[in-house]
């Protein structure tokens, strides 16, 4: 597959390393982003849990979105991961991110998941029921393909089989957890590799069955009282 010619975006402390091609897509208000590089990239998927809930009309679900948004930068920032300069698409009830390829992949599992529960914990201390923000994480790395729509590719599609996969989404709603992180087998495997923050202990092996996807990930959640029976 081609990729679109670049964009000549704006300079950038994020900037993407030379000999990346990036593309800014038609997205407003957005930066240049990731589109198309021949190299594995870290992904991740976010989804708010029970997002159609009856009790959640239009301006709840409104809140969870800014809410979602302003957590993940929040979280993103305190592992030092670069926000701005990831390629985001929004998913209505959630996003997928790609993530530069500068980055440690390892950091999208750990210590990402643990920033993240804590500004989720703290975030949702005075919600109501309904406004309260719960989110499944999928992780994984792989390569994409861009066009002028977004972001394509096989990588993608195992990406979002493992967000919507019904044994994550049980295993988060037995827990409950604001937070579930479900790793694919072969982030989990660079991860475990490299050391760093990550605890192989911490994780979970799940059996993946969505759709045609059939596989195994690994589940972790913030804590051992917050793991499903």
């Amino acid at each position: 597959m081609t990729a679109p010619p670049p964009a000549s975006p704006t300079a950038h402390p994020d900037a993407l390393p030379s000999g990346l091609r990036a593309v800014d897509l038609p997205l407003a208000g957005r930066p240049p982003h990731v589109a198309h590089v021949d190299r594995e990239l870290p992904l991740l998927a976010v989804d708010i849990a029970a997002f159609g809930d009856p009790r959640r009309d239009d301006e709840v679900q409104l809140h969870l979105r800014r809410a979602l948004y302003a957590r993940l930068e929040e979280a993103f920032a305190m592992t030092g991961l670069p926000w701005p300069g990831c390629y985001r698409e929004d998913r209505g009830d959630g996003a997928l991110v790609v993530v530069p390829p500068q980055v440690d992949p390892g950091n999208l599992l750990a210590p990402l998941g643990h920033h993240l529960n804590a500004v989720l914990r703290r975030s949702n201390k005075m919600a109501s029921e309904a406004a309260h923000l719960r989110v499944r994480v999928a992780a994984h790395i792989g390569r994409v393909h861009g066009d002028d729509n977004g972001v394509a590719g096989t990588s993608l599609v195992r990406l979002f089989r493992l967000l919507e996969a019904p044994a994550f989404k049980r295993a988060l709603d037995a827990s409950g957890a604001d937070v579930g992180l479900l790793a694919s087998d072969h982030l989990h495997e660079i991860a475990r590799a490299g050391g760093g923050f990550f605890d192989p202990a911490a994780y979970e092996p799940l059996a993946v069955r969505c759709k045609e996807t059939r596989t195994r990930a690994w589940l972790w959640l913030p804590c051992p009282g917050a793991r499903p029976r």
